[in-house]
């Protein structure tokens, strides 16, 4: 597809997975699994994610931007969490989060979440944003989430200008 950039990375080398068993003290008095326990790791694993694509150091979150579930988790079901980057500027790293759960005794795997998480990667000593390597477009589909990542990106910085020109919520 596009001219390699010098240190472009690819999509796929930033995929990773997170799974684990879900237990009782995650979940509600109706035994589904509270949201924000799923929030919580999809924002970890998304972490890792923008770090394996970042490089050395340290990353921190921007945004979580459009989680949506879309279906219940239940105590003792499996939980894997897979993150991958969509895109990237110049100092941040935005990441694609499914979320699947099964119950752990049967093969039954739903899609019950998805969303997307950006981070800033930071110097090590100044904490200070820091630049990201480019994102290598090698495919048709990876051209296409580089556009819907860029629309994406678009959207936040609007909502941001437009939550600067609003009255203080401290008045």
């Amino acid at each position: 597809m596009d001219e390699p950039t010098a240190g472009a990375k690819p999509a796929s080398a930033s995929r990773v997975g997170l799974a684990i068993i879900t237990e009782p003290g995650q979940a509600n008095s109706f035994g589904t699994i509270h949201g924000g326990v799923l929030l919580r790791l999809a924002d970890e694993c998304g972490a890792v994610s923008a770090m394996r694509h970042a490089g050395p150091g340290q990353v921190t979150t921007a945004a979580i931007d459009s989680m949506m579930f879309l279906g219940p988790v239940y105590v003792g079901e499996r939980v894997e969490i897979v993150a991958e980057v969509s895109w990237v500027g110049r100092t941040s790293i935005e990441t694609r989060i499914d979320i699947y759960a099964e119950p752990y005794d049967r093969p039954e795997r739903r899609h019950v979440a998805i969303g997307y998480a950006v981070y800033v990667a930071l110097e090590e000593t100044a904490r200070r944003p820091r630049p990201v390597p480019p994102l290598r477009v090698e495919t048709e589909a990876d051209r296409v989430r580089l556009e819907e990542g860029n629309a994406r990106q678009t959207q936040r910085l609007a909502r941001r200008a437009a939550r600067g020109k609003m009255p203080s919520d401290h008045s």
